[in-house]
């Protein structure tokens, strides 16, 4: 029987027709590390998905995260687009800080950028944690919110019409943010804390705090980043920088969160 290796493989799956022992281990996962979660939910979000990213010890092959991916294509102002929204994701602890899940997350949105080079691709995403913000902050150039600009029109109706047509009324407009009547799953105690040194070194961190002042309840900030030559550029540079050992000390790769 193969060891585990503690390093972290991927492979992107169809989210129709898991295998009931997939969607066990998924959940083991999952339920880890959220409280007020229902598996009947889980099984029900994740059938609404179009791909799932299983995230496997490269060793003994077993699962130690996953992350599910939902196309959506739109039109808004008479301009068509494609959104790639990230569901439920998470990994176990011990695989915290590798690049797995990142490597895999943006080959799948480079497929889909140059099989629509006439419309703009965003990945958009729901964060209750504010590692997951980072993930768009410190590796999208264009990304909203921000804590430099005010979001532009046409992104910001974008975000208003994705977070209304999957959120309903939970969607609070005026906020920019998921209020859920019933808890949708919130972190467990200690997984993503933001303490006072990360509020006075991070601007990002300072501005997910601001923004989503809810996150320790469950609320969660919508977000939009653009898939476009400019991420491609700052992909690589940041890949080229791991790889020759000068990795940003600004870049969060993962963290056991939802998105």
């Amino acid at each position: 029987m193969s060891q585990a290796s503690g390093k972290l493989q991927a492979k992107i799956v169809s989210a129709k027709n898991l295998p009931q022992s997939k969607l066990d281990h998924m959940w083991g996962v999952f339920s880890q590390y959220y409280d007020d979660v229902e598996r009947q939910r889980f099984e029900s979000d994740l059938s609404k998905k179009s791909h799932v990213i299983l995230l496997m010890d490269s060793g003994d092959k077993s699962l130690q995260g996953f992350s599910t991916l939902e196309l959506i294509p739109g039109k808004i102002l008479g301009k068509k687009f494609l959104a790639i929204y990230s569901g439920d994701t998470i990994i176990r602890e011990g695989y915290w800080g590798q690049t797995a899940l990142q490597r895999a997350f943006t080959g799948y949105t480079l497929k889909h950028m140059v099989q629509n080079p006439l419309i703009p691709v965003y990945w958009f995403l729901i964060s209750k944690g504010y590692k997951t913000y980072l993930l768009l902050s410190r590796n999208y150039v264009e990304h909203w919110p921000r804590f430099e600009m005010p979001t532009p029109a046409f992104q910001k109706a974008v975000i208003d019409t994705l977070s209304f047509d999957k959120f309903g009324q939970a969607w609070k407009r005026e906020l920019g943010v998921l209020k859920f009547d019933k808890p949708q799953g919130k972190l467990k105690e200690a997984v993503a804390p933001i303490d006072e040194d990360l509020l006075r070194q991070f601007q990002d961190i300072q501005f997910f705090a601001r923004a989503n002042p809810g996150h320790p309840h469950g609320d969660e900030l919508c977000c939009l980043g653009r898939v476009n030559p400019a991420f491609i550029v700052n992909f690589a540079l940041r890949t080229s920088r791991k790889l020759l050992g000068k990795r940003p000390k600004s870049t969060v790769w993962n963290e056991g969160t939802q998105t």
